[in-house]
């Protein structure tokens, strides 16, 4: 289950953040750390990834490496973390940065970096605090994704499908925009969305091999929802005072909404949609 965010501490955070990281004081000496693991016979792999300040980039890597990853921090501030352990024909790695150095200052230009090897079928958890994040999963083996998202801008991108089974998909966003695009190619059998402070756009394109539900709660900020025209959709709609809604192209019944397609489509996804404070909009591509 997805953690609630606090928004009001949301707020906080982020007005105390106001300044760029770069404009903060302090000593400050970058390096880089790289470190990867040969690939061996594992079925499996989990992988957890923490990054509490800067920019965090995962996508798919060699095959040749169970894992691949750099990272430019500021020695003063932060020490790399790196765990990787095998046992039974499964891996588990942990990756990230601990902060118990000199200065916690000068820590704008912190990136991690992590390539993963696409042939592994994988759980990810990945978290992040203050930065921005670039998720690339296309054709990689997903088993399951939990993605929990701070303070900055996110995307997450499957361009291609999922080469195995998901079995669930939770993202929670925090402060600032986020964009996921081409969620129907991660063939998961639930979904979850929770929305921050800030717009989200949520792209359901894909070849949808398993359809999956949806569910989704908007936070402050609205949320567009992008659907493929030759998919049908049932949404069943929870309304605030405040929250408003714009869905062309759907016939209403009760307290559920069906697209006018859902007659001439093989294939059909159910929704829920749950909205406090803030606007849906959903368009179809």
């Amino acid at each position: 289950m997805i953690k609630k965010v606090s928004l009001i501490a949301i707020i906080a955070v982020s007005a105390s953040c106001a300044m760029s990281l770069d404009d903060w004081g302090g000593e400050a000496n970058y390096v880089d750390f790289n470190q990867s693991e040969p690939a061996g016979e594992e079925e499996l792999l989990r992988a957890t990834v923490e990054l509490g300040v800067g920019q965090m980039e995962i996508q798919p890597g060699s095959t040749e490496n169970a894992y691949e990853v750099d990272m430019h921090f500021n020695e003063l501030a932060f020490r790399p973390q790196v765990e990787f352990q095998r046992e039974d024909g499964k891996a588990r790695l942990k990756v990230g940065l601990e902060g118990e150095g000199q200065s916690f200052m000068k820590m704008g230009e912190t990136i991690l970096s992590l390539r993963l090897n696409p042939e592994t079928p994988l759980h990810l958890d990945a978290s992040t605090g203050v930065g921005e994040s670039n998720i690339d999963l296309s054709g990689m083996r997903i088993r399951s994704l939990s993605l929990e998202c701070g303070i900055g801008e996110t995307s997450l991108t499957v361009t291609q499908p999922n080469r195995s089974e998901c079995d669930r998909v939770e993202v929670s966003s925090g402060v600032g925009a986020m964009e996921l695009i081409g969620l129907g190619n991660l063939s998961f059998r639930e979904f979850e969305f929770q929305g921050g402070v800030g717009g989200s756009r949520l792209d359901f394109s894909g070849d949808w091999a398993e359809l999956g539900d949806v569910d989704i709660e908007v936070g402050v900020g609205g949320i567009e929802i992008l659907i493929p025209k030759d998919l049908g959709v049932e949404i069943r709609v929870s309304k605030g005072f405040f929250s408003e809604f714009s869905m062309p192209g759907f016939e209403k019944q009760g307290d559920t909404y069906f697209s006018d397609n859902i007659d001439q489509v093989d294939k059909v996804v159910k929704f829920n949609v749950r909205a406090g404070i803030g606007g849906v909009q959903i368009k179809w591509i």
